[in-house]
């Protein structure tokens, strides 16, 4: 017999889970990477000190000579506060899976599937952009600011290629540590306050390849500093590179073979040497930077600022919530004649 239907067909089955975007890893936040200092609401005085000394003939009677020298110099950072703030109408809600997670009455509109399979991917989504942050933006001012420098080849100046990687970073509310080491009102830097940074600079670089990533990586290699370069332990300099650095590695090992393990050596993404200096991947584009741990710093009020999602019910008896976390940081770069920015 014939069998007519009236109405709109609907699915009557459906995957069971809900497919949740994959996102990047945080490990700055968790101290891996660089020196993570808490406890500065909005700004931090940070001292840098050296001694220097010359000698003179032997002296056995009283002081008359003072040939020791001893300098500190008072930086104050300020700290960077900004927010992640939302409305959630769960009322669109309604008609949708979510809705028979939802308690009984009219008002009852929270989803407990939807707070533990979408909503729940706010803090990872927070960690992975705040994470970015740290090795890829500027602020719009700081933006300007490295772009009325005058580019050249020689030290003690910006190169041209790294304004114009500025310049293509996001417009950020704080300062990445590439954008720090280029631009900074350090007063411990030759040339005291605002301005270009001090660090060591690759002189000529290509682009990096799987045929040109060893002669590169050597060009840092020989520009870090002798007096660095020997260091050991946690006082050893490690290589910050681009996480494609890492298929690139990879990719030589693989094709030029053993020739090629004294330089690249180590089994995984979180295991690799270039010539016994540890690599660390992170979410730096164009620019590879040599420096010990140390030297690089963020800056926050609470670490866990950044793992305080607030959400709660919005007020006159709305049936939205709202969520809202707030975060202080910058980060800052000691040490700076040590650092070796490649394409600064």
């Amino acid at each position: 017999m014939a069998v007519s239907f009236t109405g709109v067909k609907n699915a009557q089955s459906e995957y069971p889970e809900i497919i949740q975007e994959v996102y990047a890893d945080s490990p700055t936040f968790r101290g891996e990477t660089i020196e993570v200092v808490e406890g500065h609401k909005s700004g931090m005085d940070i001292y840098e000190s050296s001694a220097s000394v010359t000698f003179s003939a032997a002296n056995y009677g009283s002081v008359t000579t003072d040939n020791v020298a001893l300098a500190s110099q008072k930086s104050t950072v300020n700290l960077k506060t900004f927010n992640v703030e939302g409305i959630i109408d769960e009322s669109s809600l309604l008609n949708t899976r979510f809705q028979k997670s939802m308690k009984a009455g009219a008002f009852e509109v929270v989803s407990d599937e939807f707070d533990q399979k979408v909503l729940i991917q706010v803090q990872p989504a927070v960690s992975a952009k705040l994470e970015n942050g740290v090795w890829n933006g500027a602020t719009a001012a700081t933006k300007a600011l490295i772009a009325a420098l005058l580019p050249g080849a020689g030290q003690g100046s910006i190169s041209a290629g790294a304004q114009t990687l500025v310049a293509a970073m996001p417009t950020t509310l704080f300062d990445s540590i590439p954008a720090t080491m280029l631009y900074n009102d350090s007063q411990s830097k030759v040339v005291a306050g605002a301005g270009l940074g001090d660090y060591r600079k690759v002189l000529t670089i290509a682009a990096v390849t799987t045929s040109t990533i060893v002669a590169e990586y050597v060009k840092i290699y020989n520009t870090i500093p002798d007096d660095i370069l020997v260091l050991t332990g946690d006082q050893a300099p490690v290589l910050y590179v681009p996480k494609g650095d890492y298929k690139l590695i990879k990719s030589v090992n693989r094709v030029q073979g053993a020739a090629q393990q004294e330089n690249f050596v180590g089994s995984s993404y979180n295991d690799m040497y270039f010539n016994d200096i540890k690599i660390v991947f992170v979410d730096l584009i164009g620019f590879r930077i040599a420096a010990q741990k140390f030297n690089l710093k963020l800056v926050v009020d609470l670490l866990s600022d950044s793992s305080q999602l607030i959400i709660e019910k919005e007020a006159n008896a709305s049936t939205r919530r709202i969520l809202k976390l707030i975060n202080t940081m910058t980060t800052w770069v000691v040490r700076q004649k040590f650092n070796v920015l490649y394409a600064g």
